[in-house]
């Protein structure tokens, strides 16, 4: 009896050090870390999971990252390149030790280069200052894994995005050209300006297009890609399946609807829409 005592005290002390600031310390790293943004700096790199991450754009010429919780957040120089990374400390996986680690990532509001995201697991924020104001970058390339993203009122000359699994929501985007590639999970992107190449091989994709102003492609080997276009868009559709299914809603000229096939004009048929199915289920409306 009293050796379970013993080690029940022992247990305790144990914990009570392990989530003390002194042994956070020691064990996961400092907490926050702050570097100088240059003109030689083309690329910002942020590789996080398992924790809640919020980026902040807002007036200033450094970033600076603060963590709230377990881990340990490093941000180092590696040419033109500022990568900034969060590692869970080896507690933090158990149960008993879990609580989400906040980071918070503030970049300065002008940045306009290359920002790459790289989401394991967890949460990630993203929001320019309003859809009249966006965020504007020359790049913004999105990889996870699983987890959650949020981003909002963004400008960029290029987007990608590619998802193993996870949920991406994405509300004002306007790109030059966009990419999205899915082995499965959803994607949400309302209000999509720009030229869209799509191909998924599973999950759920679900574009709203505010305004028709280039081609369109869409690739589904299985899953589900839903396409929301405004009323009076201008477009020409070339649907190809060989066991999926395409459907459109909105009403086309000259329309041929067959078995794997679906063609048909709407408006001035000025921007081609292009889709083609495997297998699962394409919707334009």
């Amino acid at each position: 009896m009293k050796r379970i005592l013993i080690i029940f005290l022992v247990l305790i002390g144990c914990y009570l050090l392990l989530t003390s600031n002194i042994m956070n310390l020691f064990l996961f790293g400092k907490n926050n870390s702050e570097i100088q943004l240059t003109k030689r700096i083309d690329t910002i790199e942020v590789d996080v999971s398992s924790a809640q991450v919020n980026m902040i754009p807002e007036d200033r010429d450094n970033i600076r990252a603060e963590l709230s919780g377990k881990g340990k957040v490093s941000m180092d120089k590696d040419g033109d390149t500022i990568k900034i990374d969060y590692k869970r400390g080896f507690f933090s996986g158990l149960q008993f030790f879990n609580q989400t680690p906040k980071l918070n990532i503030y970049i300065p509001s002008d940045y306009s280069k290359s920002l790459e995201l790289k989401i394991g697991s967890g949460y990630l924020a993203f929001e320019g200052p309003s859809d009249d104001e966006p965020i504007s970058l020359d790049s913004l390339s999105i990889d996870m894994s699983s987890g959650k993203v949020d981003l909002k009122n963004i400008k960029a000359k290029e987007f990608e995005h590619e998802g193993s699994s996870g949920l991406a929501d994405i509300d004002t985007l306007t790109a030059e050209s966009a990419s999205v590639r899915m082995s499965s999970g959803k994607a949400k992107i309302k209000d999509l300006k720009g030229k869209l190449d799509a191909k998924i091989s599973s999950g759920l994709l679900d574009i709203q297009l505010s305004e028709l102003t280039d081609p369109v492609e869409l690739q589904a080997s299985s899953g589900q890609i839903k396409l929301d276009l405004p009323d009076d868009a201008d477009f020409m559709l070339n649907g190809k399946s060989s066991s999926g299914f395409i459907e459109c809603d909105l009403p086309l000229r000259d329309k041929i609807s067959e078995k794997g096939k679906i063609k048909g004009t709407s408006g001035t048929g000025k921007h081609p829409i292009d889709v083609q199915v495997s297998s699962g289920h394409v919707k334009i409306y």
